[in-house]
């Protein structure tokens, strides 16, 4: 998909999807609910406080045709989002007004959370700045995993292929970013990236082309990567970037917002059901945006 008008578009073609919100009483989140309802994407589950609720739909979405469950705290709101997406009434689980973790704990509990023995990592979408935004790329993770070892990248790897298959990506291009182009020792960013440029070239990862490690000039520059003399395939196309570590992610996916004003939009992959967990600071278009993606991805 080109720019996230398509992934909308292709998310209400497919037809409304249950997307439940818990502690609804969050303006932004009330307003991307309302926006996805009218669009014709997902029909919204509000959980929390209801007198709280109906106030905001009063003020922002009077016309918004929502089911309102009561809750009285942050912790029976997100546990009773859990329990409608293993009972399959949920298809898609979007933060209200909770911190990460306490959206997130009920959801990892391991009798009745929504583990499927999968690493739950988050992959962040936007539009390709470089493409006058007529591609949608992704990275990961920066979001959930602080450190990953090689094998937590591997299951990041995974996840973020997975998301891009169910986008129609049929072979998506990953660079696995450091600070430089060749195995050092001394980076442990680099030894993990050789390792997994060996196993791909193994067949490890089908239906995906994987690089690195490739500093961020040579992942998006062509032409950086001919002056380095750096054999690539993907250079300055890539669908899919994988950092080091969740601080890299972050800043990474932050210069998006506030430097160059690009919209976004993530999902947690690796879940039972698709977990969105917006920053508070995200739009409710930016918020419409994860709630499309994981109503196309999940739903």
């Amino acid at each position: 998909m080109l720019n996230f008008e398509e992934v909308r578009k292709r998310a209400a073609d497919k037809g409304k999807v249950e997307v439940a919100i818990p502690w609804s009483m969050d303006k932004t989140a009330i307003l991307a609910a309302y926006k996805a309802w009218k669009l014709g994407i997902s029909h919204p589950i509000l959980i929390g406080i209801r007198a709280e609720i109906e106030k905001l739909i009063k003020e922002h979405a009077r016309e918004m045709d929502a089911e309102i469950i009561e809750e009285d705290s942050k912790e029976e709101a997100a546990t009773r989002a859990v329990e409608l997406a293993r009972q399959n009434r949920a298809k898609v689980l979007l933060k209200g007004a909770l911190r990460t973790g306490e959206f997130l704990h009920p959801a990892l509990d391991k009798e009745k959370g929504l583990r499927t023995g999968h690493l739950l990592s988050d992959v962040f979408f936007t539009e390709d700045p470089l493409h006058n935004r007529q591609k949608l790329i992704g990275m990961s993770d920066g979001g959930v995993n602080i450190e990953p070892d090689l094998l937590a990248k591997i299951q990041i790897i995974k996840n973020a292929i997975e998301a891009f298959h169910k986008l129609g990506v049929s072979k998506p291009k990953i660079a696995l970013l450091a600070a430089i182009e060749v195995v050092n020792e001394k980076m442990p960013a680099t030894l993990d990236a050789g390792e997994i440029r060996k196993m791909w070239e193994r067949g490890e990862f089908p239906e995906s082309i994987i690089e690195g490690p490739m500093a961020l000039d040579i992942a998006v520059s062509k032409k950086a990567a001919e002056k380095k003399k750096y054999n690539s395939e993907i250079a300055g196309d890539p669908d899919i970037f994988i950092v080091p570590n969740i601080e890299a992610g972050n800043i990474f996916g932050k210069s998006f917002t506030y430097y160059m004003n690009l919209p976004v939009g993530h999902i947690i992959m690796g879940a039972a059901v698709p977990l969105l967990i917006p920053s508070r600071n995200e739009t409710e278009e930016d918020k419409l945006n994860s709630i499309a993606l994981g109503c196309l991805i999940g739903g």
